[in-house]
């Protein structure tokens, strides 16, 4: 091992002097030592500083206070010895207290505190002095401020969580503002102030000044919008999010997004805003363009009605000759048979014609929103029955059986137009008439639901539609393949109806079974509503919304399976898997990474509670969670339904296990024992 020697002093002179050198040098020699401490003390990001508490005699040097303040002293006076104006307000009351302590009583201080440049980014400066005697007994202080930001910086933002966030943000262009409500000041990031055009150091806005060369390129007529956004969101706590236009400082315009929220203190008063500011400009062109598309499509749609309405009223004035013209020479009475039936197809296809232009002026008219329906206090069971006594003579050609059954609702009132819902009613009627099948049923009937409404059902027993065609029920003239049959039709009426149960305010639906029949109903708020209608619950239909997902189910009854996915057959975007053994739903469970776990009340070899703890416990599977199909109370598991659910009921089941959060630990370790 090789011994270390110090290095010779005597081998080479050395420039630094030590304090009992200084006495015996040269006045030169000394002025070269001020400048060799000045040299290490004054670089970019240092500077040296003195103040005389007693007469406030200060003097800064350096070129750190150049980054704060074009004065020096007034750099010193923003973070030290004055107003604190250039330090973040949570540092000014701490910062006070301590020049305080050190005038009366200390003898050195040392302190990090959060200042703001020229440019209004935020700097981390550290601040220290010492306290000296003067020869004639006066204290002062001399110190020293470094710039230690670049701590911050990216390299080192794996140490700091808000640096990461702010970096990230820089990544995908969005920028950070920060308004503090007790100094009045905003602070902007570097990547707000690039979206006016704006380099670091060229806006030269102070904090307290930002506000006001912001607001010197916003757009005049978005200014009030954008107040009152902040004034709520600090008021009223409402969300902060608003968009508005800013004049770039070279020319043009930008559309921004603003976000963010207030923050409280303990107290709850507002302290400071916080938010983020997002360029949208290429998005909000996009967004104007396709307005001024949509606007565009509407003219046209509008003329588009404007002609296909003076072409129906056109069609119809020969074709109504064509008719009357057919049934004056039918009135001829040496018509053979065969003539007469050639007649009759004529005015049957005639008819048609008429029909079908009627319909196209119906659904121009509502298209082009000229459709305005008169709406007032009207009884639907006496308009179901005159509806009802015209249908009659159709359901009996058809051999089809026609009932009406209020259901005790027959003094009921709805708000609508008599006229519109007549027509409706009469299209819902006639294609259960149409499409049904041969000594079929047709059943009309009332009943209420959530909320006040009041539901018109109309029951048939025809074919009834197919799952693949469903969603295409209202769509104009789509008969969904009967076409190619005997009856015959426009394919408008469904689409009619729709458009115009919506235009009363009320709403339409239908389910159906192929095979088995259809049921299509529209619901109308009613006047004056029983108290018992208008508090029942209503429940949400979840099906439709519910996410793509993959389910477990875990039960040793083949019957139950079955009954499982018979009842989700129509969600499709619900995956069933079913395993018939305890051990081969965890096993299945740890490997297969299922959205949601179902299982019986029932599991061979193994009590729920067990099954529930295993599952709970195990890291891999505690996030998923647990549903227990069993007709009593239980506390092995996140959601129960009881073994009569239906699909409503296992729908909302579905989505309440989805929205769980991840579970750590087992269910029933805080819980009461449940009956096993």
């Amino acid at each position: 091992m090789s011994n270390a020697y110090p290095p010779n002093k005597k081998e080479g002179g050395l420039n630094l002097a030590t304090p009992d050198e200084l006495e015996g040098l040269q006045p030169t020699q000394a002025l070269t030592q001020v400048q060799y401490l000045h040299s290490l003390l004054l670089s970019t990001n240092r500077g040296v500083w003195e103040w005389h508490p007693s007469t406030g005699v200060q003097r800064a040097t350096g070129n750190l206070w150049q980054r704060l303040h074009r004065d020096p002293e007034s750099a010193l006076c923003g973070v030290w010895s004055g107003d604190l104006s250039l330090v973040h307000s949570d540092d000014r009351d701490g910062l006070i207290a301590l020049r305080s302590r050190l005038c009366e009583q200390g003898t050195f201080v040392d302190t990090s505190i959060r200042a703001f440049a020229r440019d209004g980014q935020p700097l981390w400066l550290r601040l220290w002095a010492r306290a000296l005697t003067a020869p004639g007994g006066e204290r002062f202080f001399l110190g020293g401020c470094t710039d230690y930001s670049e701590s911050f910086s990216s390299k080192s933002f794996s140490y700091f969580s808000g640096e990461r966030f702010h970096h990230a943000l820089d990544m995908v262009g969005d920028g950070l503002w920060e308004w503090d409500l007790r100094a009045d000041e905003v602070v902007l990031d570097a990547t707000c102030w690039r979206m006016l055009g704006y380099t670091r150091g060229q806006s030269d806005s102070g904090a307290r000044a930002a506000l006001a060369r912001w607001k010197t390129h916003m757009v005049a007529d978005d200014y009030p919008d954008v107040k009152q956004a902040l004034e709520d969101n600090v008021r009223e706590q409402l969300p902060l999010d608003v968009e508005f236009r800013l004049k770039h400082r070279e020319g043009g315009t930008v559309w921004v997004r603003c976000r963010g929220n207030v923050q409280r203190s303990s107290g709850g008063e507002p302290v400071r805003v916080l938010g983020t500011l997002q360029d949208i400009t290429a998005s909000k062109k996009k967004q104007l363009k396709l307005e001024q598309e949509l606007r565009r499509l509407k003219r046209e749609s509008v003329d588009r009605a404007d002609l296909i309405s003076s072409l129906s009223h056109e069609l119809r004035t020969p074709l109504n000759a064509i008719l009357g013209y057919s049934q004056l020479v039918e009135l001829d009475q040496s018509l053979n048979p065969d003539q007469r039936r050639r007649l009759a197809e004529i005015r049957k296809a005639g008819q048609h014609l008429l029909h079908l232009a009627g319909d196209v002026l119906d659904l121009a008219r509502i298209d082009s929103q000229r459709l305005a329906p008169s709406i007032e206090r009207v009884q639907p069971a006496t308009l179901v029955a005159d509806c009802r006594q015209l249908l009659e003579p159709l359901a009996e050609t058809r051999k089809v059986s026609l009932t009406f059954e209020p259901l005790g609702w027959e003094r009921a009132h709805v708000l609508a137009d008599p006229t519109r819902f007549k027509q409706v009613v009469l299209n819902l009627m006639g294609n259960a008439i149409k499409y049904n099948r041969e000594n079929g049923r047709v059943v009309i009937t009332f009943a209420p639901q959530a909320e006040g409404w009041l539901r018109l059902s109309v029951l048939d027993t025809g074919s009834g539609i197919a799952s693949a065609m469903q969603s295409r029920v209202f769509e104009p003239f789509n008969r969904l393949g009967a076409e190619q049959g005997k009856i015959e039709g426009t394919g408008v009426g469904l689409a009619i109806a729709k458009q115009l149960t919506e235009a009363m305010g009320g709403r339409i639906g239908f389910d159906s079974e192929e095979g088995q029949g259809s049921v299509f109903w529209v619901e109308f708020m009613m006047h004056d509503a029983p108290d018992e209608v208008l508090q029942m619950a209503a429940r949400p239909d979840y099906t439709r919304s519910l996410p793509p997902c993959k389910l477990l189910y875990v039960t040793s009854r083949t019957a139950s399976a079955s009954r499982l996915k018979a009842v989700l057959a129509a969600v499709q975007q619900v995956e069933v898997q079913v395993v018939d053994d305890a051990m081969k739903g965890i096993f299945t469970a740890r490997t297969g990474a299922p959205d949601i776990i179902v299982f019986d009340a029932e599991l061979p070899g193994v009590s729920l509670r067990d099954f529930s703890e295993i599952l709970c416990g195990d890291k891999a599977t505690a996030h998923m969670p647990l549903m227990a199909i069993v007709d009593r109370r239980c506390d092995f598991a996140h959601v129960c339904l009881p073994t009569s659910y239906d699909l409503a009921m296992l729908a909302e089941g579905l989505r309440d296990c989805l929205s769980l959060k991840s579970v750590a630990g087992g269910i029933a370790a805080h819980n009461r024992a449940a009956p096993e």
